[in-house]
Order: C-alpha cells, then sequence, then structure tokens
C-alpha cells in the first residue's frame, strides 16, 4: 500500500471518528441535554460533587469541550462560582479517560449491531428524542467501525520508511512532540480523538512509546484551548472555569514532561500492550491532576479572577451582541441560554432607552434625546444578531420546548423592536414638533404623563423578569399592571378632555401631542405585557385570571346599578 493511501485511509478514519463523536454529542444534548443541565447544576454544591457531576455528564456526552461550555454557561448566569467550574472541568478531564479506557477494549463485534439499530430507531421513530436516541447508536457505531478503519490503515506505517524516519526524528524532542499532540488535538476539537488516534498508531508499533506519550501530554493540553477560545468574547464568570482547567493541564504537562524517561518503565508493569500502556497513561495523568488540584480549587479560582476581572458596568452594557457565541450552536441549551442573556442585556438598553426619554421630555434637551435614538439603533443590532443566531440553531431537529422558547425569544425580542420604532418614530417625533412650536403642557398633563411613564417603566422591568424566570405569578401581575395603566391612560384622556370642554382656549396643538403620547404609551403597555399571555395560557391560569377580572366587573356593575336605583 503506498503513502498515499494510507494517508487517504487515515484521514477517512479520523473522519469517521470525529463524525461519530459528533453524533453522539449532539444526540445527547438534544435527548438530554436539559436533563444534563440539572443534573450538573445540582452537583455544584460542593467540588467533590462537582468533580463527579463533570465525571458523569462527560461521560455521556465524550466531550470535555462540551462539558465546559455547558459550565461556561451556567458560570455566565451566576450559578457557578470559578472553583466550582474548575472543578467540574477536573471531572470532564478524568470523564475522558474512562471513555478512552472502554473503548479500547475489542468491541468491533457491537459496531454493526449499533449502526443498525441506530439506523432503524432514526429512521422510523416519531418524537425528536427517539430520533436522537438512534443518533446516539449510529454515533457510537461509527466510533467503533472507524477505530477498526484506523488500527488497519495503520498497519503500512510500522514498516514504512518515511514515517519511521518523522516519528524516530521526534525521538528526544517532547517539547516539540507535546506541541504537535496539542496542534492535533485542537484542529479535532477532540482531545478523546487524538488519544484514540495514537493509540491505534501505537497498536501497531508504528509509534515510538515516548513519543506516544508525549503525544498524549499534548493532547491533554490541546483539550483546553477550545473551550478557551469558544468563550473568548463572553463575559468574565463565563471564561473563568475553562481558563483555570488551562492552568491546570499546563501546569500539569510542564511537571511530567522531564520525568516521562522515568514514567515509561514503570507502565509495562500495569501492562504489556503499548496501547494500553499508552491509555494508562492517559488515566494515571488525568487522576493525579485531579488528585492534586481539586483541593486548590479556591486558589485557583481566585487567580481566575485576578486574571480576567470582571468588567465595568459600561462594558456589560455595551450597546452589542456578545453572547451570541456559534461553538454554543452544537449544545441548543446552550445556545438559548446565550440568547437569554443577550436579551437580557437588550432590556438594560431599552430601560435606559425610556430613563433618556423622559428626562429629554423634561429638560427638552435634543442631546438625550439623540441618545434615545442611538439605543434603538442598538435594540435593532440585538434583535437581528438573536433571530439570526437562533434561527441557525433551527436547522437542525429541537425538543418541543426548546423550539417554543426560541420562538418566545424571538417574538419577544421583536416586540422590543416594536417599542423602540414607536418610541423613534413617534414619541420622539412629538417631542421635538413640541420643542419647535414652543408647545407648553398644563400641569395636569405632565403629571399624566410621569405617572404613567413610571407605570410603563415598572411593567418594562416586570415583563424581563417574566421572560427570564417564567414565573406564573409575575406574568399575571404583569397583566394586572397593564390593565392598570391602560385605565389610568383613560382617565388621563377623560380629564384631559373635560378640561377641554371646559377651557376653550387650550393649546390645540398641545392637546393633539398630549393624547398622541398617551396612546403611543398605551400600545407600549400592550407589547411589553404580551410575553406574560403564553405563559399563563400554558399554565391554565389566563382563562381564571379573566374570569375574576370578569367577576370584578360584575360585581362594579352591580354596585353601580345599585346607586342608581338608591338614587
Amino acid at each position: 500500500m503506498d503513502a498515499t493511501t494510507v494517508l487517504i485511509s487515515l484521514l477517512g478514519g479520523v473522519s469517521l471518528l470525529l463524525w461519530g463523536l459528533r453524533m453522539v454529542n449532539t444526540g445527547v444534548t438534544r435527548a438530554f441535554g436539559r436533563e444534563l443541565g440539572k443534573i450538573l447544576n445540582f452537583s455544584l454544591k460542593n467540588r467533590i460533587n462537582s468533580f463527579f457531576g463533570g465525571l458523569g455528564v462527560t461521560m455521556l456526552l465524550q466531550s470535555s469541550t462540551a462539558t465546559a461550555l455547558l459550565t461556561a454557561s451556567f458560570a455566565g448566569r451566576g450559578l457557578v462560582t470559578a472553583s466550582a467550574g474548575i472543578a467540574v472541568m477536573l471531572g470532564a478531564d478524568v470523564g475522558t479517560t474512562l471513555v478512552a479506557q472502554i473503548l479500547t477494549f475489542d468491541l468491533s463485534w457491537l459496531a454493526p449491531v449499533l449502526l443498525f439499530i441506530g439506523f432503524v430507531r432514526h429512521s422510523t421513530a416519531k418524537s425528536t428524542r427517539a430520533k436522537n436516541l438512534g443518533r446516539i447508536m449510529l454515533g457510537l457505531g461509527m466510533m467503533l467501525t472507524s477505530l477498526k478503519l484506523l488500527v488497519a490503515a495503520s498497519e503500512p506505517i510500522r514498516d514504512s520508511s518515511v514515517a519511521q524516519y518523522v516519528f524516530s526524528s521526534l525521538t528526544g524532542e517532547p517539547v516539540l512532540t507535546v506541541l504537535l499532540g496539542a496542534i492535533l488535538t485542537f484542529a479535532a476539537h477532540s482531545s478523546l480523538a487524538t488519544v484514540l488516534f495514537i493509540l491505534t498508531l501505537a497498536a501497531t508499533g508504528g509509534v515510538p512509546m515516548d513519543v506516544a506519550l508525549a503525544m498524549i501530554l499534548g493532547a491533554n493540553l490541546g483539550g483546553a484551548l477550545p473551550p478557551v477560545l469558544a468563550t473568548m468574547n463572553a463575559d468574565a464568570a463565563s471564561r473563568r472555569p475553562p481558563l483555570g482547567n488551562l492552568i491546570c493541564r499546563l501546569t500539569a504537562v510542564v511537571f511530567v514532561l522531564p520525568f516521562l524517561h522515568l514514567i515509561e518503565p514503570e507502565l509495562s508493569r500495569f501492562a504489556q500492550d503499548p496501547a494500553r500502556q499508552i491509555v494508562n497513561f492517559h488515566t494515571f495523568f488525568n487522576f493525579g491532576l485531579a488528585a492534586v488540584f481539586i483541593f486548590f480549587t479556591g486558589p485557583l479560582g481566585r487567580l481566575t479572577h485576578a486574571i480576567v476581572p470582571d468588567k465595568t458596568v459600561t462594558d456589560n452594557l455595551a450597546p452589542i451582541p456578545i453572547h451570541l457565541d456559534r461553538a454554543a450552536l452544537e449544545s441548543p441549551q446552550l445556545a438559548i441560554a446565550n440568547a437569554v442573556r443577550d436579551t437580557l442585556r437588550l432590556g438594560d438598553v431599552m430601560e435606559k432607552m425610556f430613563r433618556d426619554y423622559k428626562v429629554a421630555f423634561e429638560k427638552n434637551d435634543p442631546v438625550i434625546l439623540q441618545r434615545v435614538r442611538d439605543a434603538d439603533n442598538s435594540i435593532k443590532e440585538f434583535n437581528a444578531g438573536i433571530k439570526s443566531y437562533l434561527t441557525e440553531l433551527g436547522r437542525e431537529s429541537l425538543e418541543d420546548e426548546d423550539e417554543r422558547r426560541c420562538t418566545e425569544i424571538m417574538t419577544f425580542t421583536t416586540n422590543m423592536e416594536n417599542i423602540g420604532n414607536i418610541v423613534v418614530l413617534n414619541m420622539a417625533e412629538l417631542l421635538e414638533r413640541s420643542s419647535s412650536d414652543q408647545v407648553v403642557f398644563s400641569e395636569e398633563d405632565i403629571a399624566d404623563h410621569h405617572r404613567l411613564f413610571d407605570l410603563l417603566l415598572t411593567s418594562l422591568k416586570l415583563s424581563f423578569t417574566v421572560f427570564l424566570t417564567q414565573d406564573e405569578q409575575q406574568a399575571a401581575q404583569l397583566v394586572r399592571n397593564k390593565q392598570i395603566l391602560r385605565e389610568q391612560e383613560r382617565t388621563a384622556v377623560n380629564a384631559h378632555l373635560t378640561r377641554l370642554r371646559q377651557g376653550p382656549a387650550m393649546d390645540e396643538v398641545s392637546s393633539a401631542l398630549h393624547l398622541g403620547l398617551l396612546s403611543d404609551l398605551r400600545r407600549i403597555n400592550s407589547l411589553i405585557s404580551s410575553i406574560a399571555y403564553p405563559l399563563l395560557e400554558r399554565k391554565s391560569k389566563l382563562k381564571e385570571f379573566g374570569n375574576k377580572s370578569d367577576s370584578k366587573k360584575k360585581d362594579k356593575s352591580k354596585k353601580k346599578k345599585s346607586r342608581d336605583q338608591l338614587h
């Protein structure tokens, strides 16, 4: 077999291995991602629980990178401290070694069974979860098949003079070999795939033991890089656990590397098979890493805080999306969490927009009014970015709940953009017209403006709370706030019309602008409150709430009728 054929066979085997890993990872995250998130969240009470939580989740996902991104998501929402996140990552490192140990056993007989059952399951299943179970079995079957292909393809390497020259030139160059292993792992985005590839090469005797061990160290180092780069643009809390994991692995590699020549003979005491020696070294390395650094997660957490300090409030409110990481699209739950985080930042921009408009209205300040227009541009950018991000996520099959949440997020951000349009196209123009025409509002009208503005701001903040927590009581309160504001708006309009009838000399331009502003605030109030109705309908509370509202109206009507009869 010539070198070109060997290379193509190796590339094909590695590609099948990576695709199988991806299918298992996506299948597990789509079928059980929410449950895995709950398990991981539940295990974050102390560092030991965090360690075992990371280990278990990684064994299911077969990807420490996926676990790292999931942990980063929890950290970004304030649910995971840096020290607990590092403990999770230590468990994830051990989890990949246990998967590697399992896959080194001869399971080739299982590959066709998994492929057949997975294909039938995926083709005939009706539900999304059942299809993803088929995807998981197909992925496992592909992984086992790829290992067999890699062993067959690497056989000629043992007798290849070129390959022997390349590998022999790496002997005595441990630093260069570690870097090569790290680069290969980073390119594959999977330390497990690199370790399995090295094992297949070592099984045929094509790679010297010292080179293989150094490449294992490189695989461990390179496996920590993708989560660090994937969270590079995220907030400080999300970046700390992956960074802490990188510091642990780098420290361990630097410490172990000079002693490889002493470790190599000791491995033969546990197993004579070269592949088994290598996978045992991989396991010992990660268990030792966890055993040492599990006691230093606190200082490591403080170190990551010093390296990645919290951003200032100004940076945190930067009016552009910063959490829409494309790498997180592999996990629907993580991607949705990222979209939610940027939606909440949109809420900060929206709230500041309203406060600026209120100040501009009171002071008639065109500079502050320009800030309102700038905020509207930011809101449009948020909406476009979030919508594009979730649309890209929607190209893959989603669980019904995830699909509903995506629709809810996009609807909510679209409503926020519509509110911005009302503020800029209607209310800002109204303010400029009142300034150019030197309109003076009555004290009663100004009082109505302030009261309705305050009610609207309260509802706006509550709407984002409902959006985040999905709490039905908060949703019911939001609907009540909507009704209160509508009643206040109706009262203000009636009072203004009464004053208009009693004072014919009242400025007609001022009256028109005042009524227009009240109408805009009512429309904004309806858009703000719309987030509550789907939630109440799902919780079967809207009908009950409506019945209570109707009964109150009937009671008022009866009381009014009774009073009329008495009179």
